[in-house]
Order: C-alpha cells, then sequence, then structure tokens
C-alpha cells in the first residue's frame, strides 16, 4: 500500500470489526512524529466499535491535523469471543485455525480509509523497541517518507 500523507483521507473507524480505539492504552512516552505525521503507539487497546472479537496486543495510530489517518496493529483472533457470537464450536475454530489456544496466531494489519491490508504473521520479537521498529518502518513504507522519525517529548 502507497498512500499520499497530505491527502490520504481520515479513516471511519466503525467500518472495520479490529479498528483499535484510538484513545485507549496510549503509551504517552512512544508518541512520534514521520514527517508531517504524529504516530501513537497504543497498548492493549479496544476495539473501537466495542465488540471484543480480537486481543490487539500494541498497535499505533496515524494521524494528520488531529484526525486518523491510518492504523499499524498487531491482532490475534479471540476464538472463544467467535465462538460465542458467531455459534460455531471452539474446538472447530481451534481445527480451523490450526490451534489448541484459545487465540489465532499475531498478524499484522494496516487500517487505512478503504482497505485493511494483512501484513502476515508477526513472528519478531515481542520488546517494545522491535515493535517500534516494525510499526514504525511499515508507516514510513506506506507514506515514503525518508526522513527518520523523531520521538515527540512532552
Amino acid at each position: 500500500m502507497n498512500l499520499d500523507a497530505t491527502t490520504q483521507p481520515m479513516i471511519d473507524p466503525l467500518i472495520w470489526h479490529a479498528f483499535p480505539d484510538e484513545k485507549d492504552g496510549i503509551m504517552a512516552d512512544e508518541i512520534w512524529k514521520c514527517g508531517p505525521l504524529v504516530c501513537t503507539l497504543l497498548k492493549n487497546p479496544a476495539c473501537r466499535n466495542g465488540e471484543q472479537l480480537v486481543a490487539i496486543p500494541y498497535a499505533m495510530v496515524v494521524k494528520r491535523d488531529d484526525v486518523v489517518i491510518l492504523a499499524v496493529s498487531l491482532e490475534q483472533e479471540d476464538l472463544r469471543a467467535l465462538s460465542y457470537t458467531m455459534g460455531i464450536s471452539l474446538r472447530e475454530l481451534q481445527a480451523e485455525y490450526k490451534t489448541k489456544g484459545n487465540f489465532s496466531e499475531l498478524r499484522g494489519y494496516v487500517y487505512s480509509d478503504v482497505t485493511r491490508e494483512d501484513l502476515g504473521v508477526y513472528d519478531e520479537d515481542m520488546n517494545l523497541q522491535s515493535i517500534r521498529i516494525f510499526f514504525l518502518e511499515t508507516i514510513c513504507d506506506t507514506f515514503d517518507i525518508l526522513s527518520e522519525p523523531v520521538q515527540i517529548t512532552t
């Protein structure tokens, strides 16, 4: 996905079932400036639509002029919640997802105004440094930003 940071429309977060709530789980010391954009790292944010069908250990929302235009997240489908919501047995879902646990594999996603792009399985370290690099590189690549992200200190 390649987008223009100056013209990218805002996202209607309610069109995506797993869009992270940009006001939940804000890590105040993890706010970054990427070109004209402000990127905020979130830890364990809720889903914006109120349904908790996925677990989101981390996400980063991207704003231009205080308007959310992109989000990158790490997500796992909550098979128990899906089982209950869809009326399918948990064992059936576990077989479909090829797991014995209650969550699917951890995957990365990029949300824009019209697209939810699956970045595939996230198999990097789950430390903050690795996650930050993954998110910021994804954002800079998406908007073709060549300058280094700069941390905003308060």
